[in-house]
């Protein structure tokens, strides 16, 4: 996330820009201000949403670029750091790391992105978007379903099919000649009712139900409030609960203000039948953990699947970190089941004070889950956003990225300590695992680049950035 509000930083845009005219259509074969990414689930693709934050251009972008043909590029000997780019020769050293070494073995490859980037492959929606999830609609043969929600003017959910033919992919969601998404494929009222109540503002960290029930969750940052949508109504998703802010679904800030109020993400405990918490009704519907961003904890909640409405449980403070010790906020980022298949440990990160938790979550005498915080370790500042790498042999890893900071903190999970503390480029934002080519991809919003960090066990360069795509500026 970024240090100041999407709002905020939208106002001063404006005021900025008085008088300058109509900003131009945004490029679709560029990162620009990237906050989320998405690995296509055969390893081919990396879809990016450019979020527009600061309303340079007219919308938000979703771009896909081209693993396969990354991967090739990068195998080449790269052209020197002050070497013009080509489709030929898309790749060079990076400038910036030829001054800082001399050693080859410790240079950053840099990519000019739009040399891997197909512009049929990117549309234009509203913006602000933010991270990307995936749905798989008919099963694991059939299209990808991407959701994207948006934060800034005509907030929204975009969803966009992406269907695989003859090696290839061909993006949907009825654009236009010019790659704008059709109002058929955004989300903004109730029950996409034109007369229905309106999305409301902040929406955070989109997460799609991942035991089977077809529902997407998404919290918002302001206002206390929590969105359901079905995956499976007749013309695509639909928007069929949004919590009352009167029901303060996410809690105030602790610290005895009692203004802000929001939730940041969502993950799913699994469920088994021989042995579920009473609260999943035998795992006939989900159970689920919300973070809050403003209170140093956790809301449990599910769906009423009959009628397509949410069900709040209750919260839970992390009684291993101590909110009173900075006067700094937001408290809550990113969660993440350390083992999804299992559920009984929880990875929590913590904005203020920085620091990643291990929660057990194991069911207790009960039968619900404990919500216990076990371990704890400090990070760098800033920290948001997580992703753990699961080697099939080897401790796992979990990233969290440190905006702030401008690094990425490596976690063992086995001893839980840090192991590394990455430096990587300005803004570093959402954090993708790629198993299969041992690499973790780092967004970095205010760089407009993507980096890639290694993790091979094998490589002298592990838990280093090794390369770039994109030049940034």
């Amino acid at each position: 996330m970024l240090r100041l509000s999407h709002r905020w930083c939208a106002a001063m845009l404006l005021l900025a820009t008085c008088g300058r005219g109509e900003p131009e259509p945004a490029d679709l074969q560029a990162l620009r201000l990237p906050t989320g990414a998405l690995l296509s689930p055969d390893g081919a693709w990396l879809f990016v949403s450019n979020s527009n934050l600061d309303l340079g251009v007219k919308t938000s972008t979703l771009v896909v670029l081209n693993l396969r043909a990354l991967d090739q590029a990068f195998a080449e000997e790269p052209a020197p750091a002050d070497a013009e780019l080509s489709a030929a020769s898309p790749c060079r050293v990076s400038e910036a790391m030829s001054k800082e070494t001399a050693e080859k073995a410790q240079q950053v490859v840099e990519c000019e992105e739009r040399y891997f980037i197909q512009r049929a492959h990117s549309v234009r929606f509203t913006s602000g978007a933010g991270n990307i999830a995936l749905d798989r609609p008919i099963g694991d043969d059939g299209p990808w379903r991407l959701l994207v929600p948006s934060s800034l003017e005509e907030r929204a959910v975009t969803w966009i099919d992406v269907v695989r033919e003859a090696g290839g992919i061909e993006v949907d969601c009825g654009q236009d000649g010019e790659g704008e998404c059709d109002a058929a494929h955004s989300l903004q009222r109730l029950g996409n009712d034109p007369a229905g109540a309106r999305l409301p503002s902040d929406p955070a960290r989109i997460f799609v139900d991942r035991e089977g029930y077809r529902f997407a969750y998404l919290p918002h940052l302001l206002g206390a409030r929590m969105t359901l949508i079905a995956l499976d109504a007749e013309y695509g998703p639909k928007i069929t609960d949004i919590t009352d802010a009167s029901q303060s679904f996410f809690s105030t800030e602790p610290l005895g203000k009692g203004v802000l109020a929001g939730g940041f993400a969502v993950d799913q405990r699994a469920c088994d039948p021989t042995d579920a918490p009473p609260s999943s009704e035998g795992c006939t519907r989900p159970l689920l953990y919300a973070s809050h961003r403003f209170w140093p904890g956790v809301r449990l909640f599910s769906v009423e699947t009959g009628r397509d409405t949410i069900v709040r449980f209750g919260n839970h403070w992390l009684l291993g970190v101590n909110p009173y010790a900075a006067g700094d906020r937001p408290f809550m980022g990113e969660i993440e089941f350390l083992d999804p298949d299992v559920g009984d440990r929880l990875l929590a990160v913590h904005t203020t004070p920085p620091s990643l938790s291990l929660v057990d979550t194991s069911l207790g005498a009960s039968g619900e889950p404990l919500n216990d915080p076990i371990d704890s370790v400090a990070l760098c500042h800033n920290p948001n956003l997580l992703a753990v790498h699961r080697p099939k042999q080897g401790e796992a890893i979990a990233f969290i990225s440190c905006y702030s900071d401008d690094e990425v903190a490596a976690v063992a999970l086995g001893s839980f300590t840090v192991i590394a503390t990455i430096p990587v480029d300005d803004g570093p934002n959402e954090l993708v695992v790629d198993e299969a080519r041992r690499k973790l991809y780092v967004v970095h919003t205010l760089a407009s680049t993507i980096g890639v960090v290694e993790l091979d066990s094998a490589s002298p360069r592990r838990l280093q950035m090794i390369r770039r795509i994109g030049l940034g500026g």
